[in-house]
This record gives C-alpha cells, sequence and structure tokens, in this order.
C-alpha cells in the first residue's frame, strides 16, 4: 500500500515534529512507499536537516513530489530523496543563510561564524545529491538564484517533470502551514 503526505508550508518545530512522525507511522500501517507532495518557503536550518536525516533514513522508501515553492532549506529536504519528481510549474530558489535579532559585537561575530558554517553545510549538500558543482551552488547561493523545474532537471535536481495528484481512495496525512 502506498502512503500519501501533503506537506504544504514552513519548516519549523512543530512541522517537522508532524512530518517525521507521519513518516515513522508508515511501518505500522505496512506502508510500501510514501509518496511525499511538498511545497515550502523554507525555515529553520536545524529541522530541515533533522528531516532530511529521517527521510535518507526511512525505513520505508521516500518519493518527494515538487507541487510549488521548493525554497531556502526546503532544497535540503527535497534533495534528501533519491526520488524527486516536480509538477511543471514548481520552482526552486536557493540563498544564503541569514539571522534576525539585535547583537553585541561578539555575539555579532559568533553569527557570522554560524552563518558562513551553515552556508557551507548547504552548499555541501546540494552539490552532494545533484550535477551542481560545489563552487556553483555557492554562487547561487551568494546571489540568491530562483529556478524552474525545467532548470532543475537539468541540474538533476529533479529526476522527472510530471503531473501527479493524490488518489482520492488514498491513504493519506495532510501537514499545511501558512507561511
Amino acid at each position: 500500500m502506498d502512503y500519501y503526505i501533503n506537506f504544504q508550508g514552513v519548516i519549523d518545530q512543530e512541522s517537522s515534529l508532524k512530518l517525521t512522525n507521519a513518516i515513522l507511522k508508515a511501518p505500522k500501517i505496512n506502508a510500501k512507499k510514501i509518496h511525499l507532495f511538498f511545497s515550502s518557503l523554507g525555515g529553520s536550518i536545524y529541522d530541515g536537516f533533522l528531516l532530511a536525516s529521517i527521510i535518507r533514513n526511512s525505513k520505508v522508501p521516500i518519493t518527494i513530489h515538487a507541487t510549488n515553492h521548493v525554497d531556502s532549506i526546503a532544497n535540503v529536504v527535497y534533495l534528501s530523496s533519491k526520488e524527486r519528481t516536480a509538477e511543471s510549474y514548481a520552482k526552486f530558489y536557493v540563498h544564503g543563510a541569514s539571522v534576525q535579532g539585535n547583537f553585541d559585537a561578539k555575539a555579532l561575530e559568533d553569527k557570522l561564524t554560524e552563518i558562513k558554517t551553515n552556508n557551507i553545510r548547504i552548499a555541501y549538500f546540494v552539490s552532494e545529491n545533484c550535477s551542481l558543482k560545489l563552487k556553483e551552488i555557492q554562487k547561487m547561493m551568494e546571489t540568491g538564484t530562483t529556478i524552474s523545474a525545467q532548470e532543475a532537471f537539468k541540474k538533476d535536481i529533479v529526476t522527472l517533470i510530471m503531473k501527479r495528484e493524490i488518489p482520492l481512495d488514498a491513504l493519506q496525512e495532510d501537514i499545511i502551514y501558512v507561511n
């Protein structure tokens, strides 16, 4: 039996926990494959890498289907699956990490180090999971780059562009958060 998860929204602690629980439920319901319909404007870097680890290590194979936006840390989540499909109108946006807040000089130095480290982590992950070279993804992140599903297919981010719908009779879980 196939199991469908519809995830639309921000990547934060609450939504990541719900998605993790949905994925961990799959073996208990004897699902043979998970189809994750996915759109996100991004969110927490920590939670994005956590989800990537959960997806990579799932006992049940996971296909991720980009339904709209795959932005920021959502690219790491998306690229964590070996099988990645996308709607023809999906788009992908990469940029460098950022932080918000008020900082004294020491805290500002610490945050700058954190940003640089996160940028390196993201760039390595993306380059290791598609045909983009490390320097190319770093340049894209520096400028903030949006690419279409068709361009993402050429760069091996998307493995297949196709129209997909969740079957009416499918076992489905919805995790919807308005960004």
